[in-house]
């Protein structure tokens, strides 16, 4: 798909009037057991896909899934245009048989999921998370009022989740959440502890380097590639 192609089908997406999703790196369906890492991808890291991997190898998946959100819950999306964030996911697919690239116009994990099982109810999905992200999904403000222990039934009903512990006092901060807000889904939610090296990773320097023309770190190098030849965060690194 070309990046013009791109843009406007995640424009058509973005303008859906309900949560819903798109595969972009095949037309096939989803099918058996996937792992989703629901994230803004900018740019996609190699800890984004050890993140998948890790959690793949620890329940048995098939497929692992980067579903890249055209809108965020908590603030106005910033950096790369979403075209090229699907374009970076889509070049490292070309390399990943067991990758898909999905989008979805749908802010919030419980969103997600259910427009995920709508369009591929072949599948099963388990979804991967950050802290900031475990947080949110536990977070009432977040949801239509009285809606938040309706809408948890129906995701934990159908899903797990994998709380990924990266970074000093990443298990702490995992185990507060499930010791406080999440303690009556603690069943559902499993801790996945990353490699040491993935603690090092951030989006935030990656992009100063390439605003800097200098060679991005610790991201794949269908990544790398990509960013020169777009000359992607020039402009700024955001």
């Amino acid at each position: 798909m070309t990046p013009l192609a791109l843009a406007r089908t995640l424009a058509r997406l973005d303008a859906f009037p309900v949560a819903a999703v798109v595969r972009l790196d095949r037309s096939e369906p989803l099918a058996g057991r996937a792992v989703v890492l629901p994230s803004s991808f900018n740019p996609p890291t190699a800890a984004h896909f050890a993140l998948l991997e890790r959690a793949a190898a620890t329940v048995g998946a098939d497929t692992v899934v980067a579903l890249l959100g055209t809108r965020n819950a908590d603030k106005p999306l910033a950096g790369a245009p979403l075209h090229h964030r699907a374009g970076m996911l889509l070049a490292v697919a070309r390399e990943n048989a067991h990758l898909a690239v999905v989008a979805t116009n749908a802010a919030l994990l419980a969103d997600q999921s259910a427009a995920l099982q709508r369009a591929y109810p072949e599948a099963s999905f388990d979804f991967v998370v950050g802290h900031d992200t475990l947080v949110r999904l536990f977070e009432p403000r977040y949801y239509e009022e009285g809606e938040m222990e309706a809408a948890l039934e129906r995701f934990f009903r159908s899903h797990r989740l994998l709380a990924a512990e990266r970074g000093p006092g990443g298990r702490e901060a995992i185990e507060q959440v499930l010791a406080g807000p999440a303690r009556h889904w603690r069943e559902h939610i499993l801790t996945l502890e990353l490699p040491a090296w993935t603690a090092a990773v951030s989006s935030t320097e990656i992009r100063f380097r390439a605003a800097s023309g200098l060679r991005p770190r610790a991201a794949p190098a269908e990544v790398v590639r990509y960013i020169a030849r777009h000359r992607l965060y020039r402009g700024g690194f955001r």
